[in-house]
C-alpha cells in the first residue's frame, strides 16, 4: 500500500511539472494582439476603458484605444445648505457636468516581455485621438412657500443658475436624468501617455495594471462652473485595472 502511495504522489508531481512546462512553452508574446476591457479611476472619478493592440516589428504595436471619464474643474467644492433639513451636498456654482468619449489611437512599446506565468510584461504607450464631450446642463431642487397658500412649501426642479437659485432654497441635485434632453456634444483632442503592467496565470488571459496621464483640450472652453474663468485645457493622472486576452 505504501508503494503505491508513493507512485500515485510521483505521478501527481510529473502531472504538475508537465502542466508548468507546458505553460511555460506557449505562453503568448509580443508576437500575439491583445485586447483587455476594465475600469479608470482618476480625481475625475471612475470611467471606462478598451484596449486593442495589433503587433508590429521590434516589439511594437498599434493601439486602439477607448476611453469615457468624467471631466472636472479643479476648483470644484461642495457645499450643504444646513438651513434645511433632509438636504444633500452639491457643488456650488457648477451649472454643467462634463463627460468625455475619446477614441484614440497611438502606439506601445513592449519594454520587458512576459516570459511565464510569474514573470510580469511592461509596456509603454502613447496616444491621441478626437475628444468627444457631452455636456449636460445640472438641474437642483429648491424649496419654496407656495405664494396663494404660505403653509405649503413647494418643491420644483429647476436648471441650476447660482444667480438666481438662493442658497437657502436648495436642497440639492435633481435625479441625474432630468435635462439630459439638454445636453450639448462638444469637439476637441485628448492626449494618454503612461506605461501598463500585465500579468497572468494563464498564457492567453492576463490582468493589468496601468498608470498614465490624461489630457483634454476643448477650444470652446465649456462653462462647468459659472464664477470662474474656465479651462480650455483638462489633465489628470489616472490608475486603470483591466481583464485581457490574448489573441
Amino acid at each position: 500500500m505504501q508503494q503505491i502511495t508513493c507512485v500515485i504522489i510521483f505521478i501527481f508531481f510529473q502531472c504538475i511539472s508537465f502542466d508548468l512546462r507546458a505553460q511555460e512553452n506557449y505562453d503568448i508574446t509580443y508576437e500575439d494582439a491583445a485586447m483587455k476591457f476594465g475600469l479608470l479611476a482618476s480625481p475625475n472619478g471612475i470611467g471606462l476603458t478598451y484596449r486593442n493592440s495589433i503587433p508590429l516589428k521590434n516589439k511594437y504595436s498599434w493601439s486602439l484605444d477607448f476611453s469615457f471619464t468624467g471631466v472636472k474643474q479643479i476648483k470644484e467644492k461642495q457645499v450643504l445648505n444646513q438651513r434645511m433639513v433632509n438636504t444633500t451636498p452639491y457643488i456650488y456654482g457648477k451649472v454643467n457636468r462634463l463627460y468625455a468619449l475619446r477614441p484614440m489611437i497611438g502606439i506601445s512599446k513592449e519594454l520587458a516581455e512576459k516570459q511565464n506565468k510569474n514573470s510580469v510584461g511592461v509596456n509603454a504607450f502613447i496616444l491621441l485621438g478626437p475628444s468627444i464631450g457631452f455636456l449636460k446642463p445640472n438641474f437642483v431642487d429648491i424649496e419654496y412657500f407656495d405664494l396663494s397658500n404660505p403653509n405649503v412649501i413647494v418643491t420644483e426642479s429647476v436648471r441650476y443658475n447660482p444667480e438666481l437659485n438662493k442658497f437657502d432654497q436648495i436642497t440639492g441635485y435633481s435625479p441625474f436624468f432630468h435635462g439630459i434632453d439638454q445636453s450639448k456634444i462638444i469637439g476637441g483632442i485628448s492626449f494618454k501617455l503612461g506605461t501598463e503592467f500585465n500579468w497572468g496565470y494563464y498564457s492567453s488571459d492576463f490582468k493589468s495594471i496601468e498608470v498614465g496621464v490624461l489630457i483634454d483640450w476643448f477650444p470652446s472652453r465649456p462653462e462647468l462652473l459659472h464664477f470662474v474663468q474656465n479651462k480650455t485645457v483638462y489633465s489628470s493622472f489616472y490608475l486603470s485595472f483591466a481583464i485581457g486576452k490574448n489573441y
